[in-house]
């Protein structure tokens, strides 16, 4: 029986050792592969999840957030129009009542009848009722002071682009108007035609409300084309004496509804205050433009229906509705001034599909990864069979390289890819085996990388937003610093007591107040309103306020104070601001005001009864004209008498229904407690106005001032 010898039981022990090991190994090797293998489409298949999950709903809160800016921005836009083209007519009625109050500052400056020749230049000409005549002396008088108003509408007109005619329409029966179209108002005999302005629904709607009114849209008497008119009317001693008025063509607002680009499937349209559709990009369906066109708040689609309602009662939003069958995003934002609403209309389709593109990108990059991954393994496999045929002896050695190289950094790949799970998308394993493995590591690291940097960004983001809050909050503290807040302000002074505060609608406003003595004997009292809101208008509001008291202490009467601060705002009021102002002078050894309206509202009076109304003179506004002159007149206040001052914040507030608070809802809240002080005063109108509000949102500043005059000074006596 032949032996085997020890050599040869070690070297078979060795071998047996070493296949064994070899075969161990392989089976590790195996099965960490697979592990691998199945770790990757979980984890794959969590991470897609995830960030479809956050993108989507990220995507579209910034696309239904970015649709309501759009639609406030374009609405802002068509807004400003109009209020710019209702600012043009004030001022064309102020300067009216201005001419019909004090005629024997003007001379006598009559109007001639239209030319045909000067077609297509601006000029002022004069049109009369079929039911006036032209000789009468009356009638000729009237129109010769009017005339004088001539140069301010050739001014109006030639200023605004968007404006076809501006005009003056006595009640008298005449019209004095600025415009292009002189041959339009003469007949193929060359006989001038009448205009029966006292017809037509600017003047009845200016004249029965007594205040700026807008027409629909409505056909010009001249011309075939569509326009929107505005009326404003005109009194002199309380009498209604002319309608102010101007018509603006809506081709621009077309043009405006039409540069707005949402992409090749958004859409924009302006619907009016009954609900119809003016102008729109949609060429067809329910939301294109269409003469007499449906009201949609009587849509058969419920959720059109809904948002016309929204938007015709003056509310923004964005909603989710079906256009002609086609799922969209709508936002909506009303135009105030004249009641009309932008809507902004953006396919589901396209504000889903970035989504829709991301998360195919990522899983065809996922996909890449796994693919790569199981051609490494297979890879592997192969040279670990080729190894193992090779030799024997070195298998071992082999084996033991084999795991450090493959299977450890293999493994580490798999704990770091299984820690990657909900929101953690840390990647750190850094890998330098200079094989597959590290580029798949390397692949893993770039794709997390990606991710963190898109997560970065919207945290910078927000971090912007932050620091601009934080900015505005600051300036509400500068502008609240620049206003008296100290109350008493003067303890040592009993011959008045005096309370005032401010409320501004956003984060700064353009309403302030001030008060400050003179001299010993006299307290300058301030109430103001700037135009426009926001950060522009505190910036102006402080330069109002620092001209006006620095021109007070010069000791000038209440007209000569508003008249430097006109001329020191003219001089340099390129933003075209303005502000109203009433200012007063309390002489406190009497009891006596010396004040001054430049186009403010109404003081309120309470002298031995309830409060009231003081109708008192307006000046022009501050900032408007350089020149311009302004009355004073005097109040005598009695020991125990009240004065109440306060912008159109306090009557304008408005509940949820949209209607206003009113002058006589502040004078019950004035009356409500004869004998209260004036901090109390102001504590029941600020209240009376938030229970009537309701916790609507506030579109201008409230603030409002009261002193009461408690007599003069008492000699101390031993």
């Amino acid at each position: 029986m032949k032996r085997k010898t020890l050599g040869r039981k070690i070297l078979l022990a060795m071998v047996a050792l070493v296949l064994a090991m070899l075969v161990a190994a392989s089976l590790v090797f195996a099965l960490t592969m697979r592990k691998v293998s199945a770790t990757l489409v979980d984890s794959n298949q969590t991470l897609r999840e995830t960030v479809e999950e956050k993108a989507a709903a990220y995507m579209t809160e910034q696309s239904q957030t970015r649709l309501k800016e759009i639609a406030a921005d374009k609405a802002d836009i068509a807004d400003a129009v109009f209020a710019e083209f209702e600012r043009d007519v004030l001022i064309v009625a102020s300067a009216a009542e201005a001419i019909y109050n004090s005629p024997e500052n003007y001379t006598s400056r009559p109007a001639a009848l239209p030319d045909a020749a000067n077609d297509g230049v601006l000029t002022t000409q004069v049109l009369y009722s079929a039911h006036t005549d032209p000789s009468d002396p009356a009638v000729q008088e009237e129109l010769n002071l009017i005339g004088n108003i001539q140069d301010i509408l050739v001014a109006v007109n030639g200023s605004q682009d968007n404006m076809a005619s501006v005009y003056v329409a006595t009640e008298s029966g005449f019209t004095v108007q600025a415009d292009y179209i002189s041959a339009k108002k003469i007949d193929e005999n060359g006989n001038v035609m009448p205009l029966e302005a006292k017809e037509r629904p600017w003047y009845i709607g200016a004249a029965g409300t007594g205040m700026p009114y807008f027409t629909p849209v409505t056909r010009d008497v001249h011309t075939p084309q569509l326009g929107i008119m505005c009326g404003v009317p005109v009194y002199a001693e309380g009498r209604l004496t002319a309608v102010a008025g101007a018509g603006m063509y809506l081709d621009n607002l077309d043009e405006l509804v039409h540069s707005i680009k949402l992409g090749s499937l958004g859409n924009t349209c302006i619907i009016n205050e009954n609900g119809q559709v003016l102008f729109s990009t949609y060429r067809s369906g329910t939301m294109a433009a269409v003469a007499g066109g449906a009201d949609l708040r009587k849509s058969s689609n419920a959720a059109i229906a809904n948002m016309a309602e929204e938007a015709v009662s003056g509310h923004s939003g964005v909603t989710q509705l079906s256009i002609d069958g086609v799922a969209n995003y709508a936002a909506y934002a009303p135009m105030k001034t004249v009641g009309w609403s932008v809507m902004v209309f953006l396919s589901k389709e396209s504000v889903e599909s970035p989504k829709n593109r991301l998360v195919s990108s990522i899983g065809q990059m996922m996909e890449l990864a796994y693919n790569n991954t199981n051609s490494h393994i297979r890879n592997a496999n192969y040279i670990l069979l080729f190894l193992l045929c090779l030799a024997v002896v070195a298998a071992l050695l082999l084996s033991v390289t084999l795991s450090r190289r493959i299977v450890k950094p293999i493994r580490l790949l798999t704990q770091e890819v299984e820690a990657m799970k909900g929101d953690c998308l840390d990647f750190k394993l850094e890998l330098n085996t200079g094989d597959e493995t590290q580029v798949l590591a390397e692949s893993f690291r770039s794709l997390t990388d990606r991710m963190n940097e898109y997560i970065t960004d919207i945290r910078t983001i927000t971090a912007e937003r932050e620091r601009i809050s934080t900015e505005l909050t600051l300036a509400n503290q500068i502008q609240k610093a620049m206003l008296p807040s100290i109350f008493p302000p003067f303890p040592n002074r009993k011959e008045f007591d005096v309370f005032a505060m401010m409320q501004p609608a956003r984060e700064v406003g353009g309403d302030f107040y001030d008060f400050f003595l003179i001299d010993d004997d006299h307290l300058c009292m301030v109430m103001a309103d700037v135009s426009g809101k926001g950060i522009p208008a505190a910036l102006f509001m402080m330069i109002s306020k620092v001209i006006l008291q620095n021109c007070a202490m010069l000791g000038k009467s209440a007209a000569e104070i508003l008249e430097l601060t006109n001329a020191a705002l003219c001089s340099t009021n390129k933003v075209e601001m303005f502000v109203t102002v009433w200012l007063g002078i309390l002489e406190i050894s009497t009891g006596t005001i010396t004040a001054a309206n430049a186009g403010h509202e109404y003081p309120a009076l309470a002298q031995g009864a309830p409060f009231a109304l003081l109708k008192d003179k307006h000046g022009f506004i501050i900032g408007g004209f350089p020149g311009m002159k302004y009355k004073e007149y005097s109040i005598s206040l009695k020991p125990g008498e009240r004065l109440f001052l306060y912008t159109d914040g306090v009557p304008e507030a408005t509940d949820s229904e949209n209607r206003m608070f009113g002058t006589d809802r502040m004078l019950e809240a004035l009356n409500k407690d004869p004998k209260a002080r004036p901090s109390e005063v102001l504590r029941n109108v600020k209240t009376s106005v938030e229970a009537f509000a309701g916790g609507a949102e506030q579109f201008d500043d409230i603030t409002m001032l009261c002193i009461e005059y408690k007599g003069p000074k008492k000699e101390s006596t031993e």
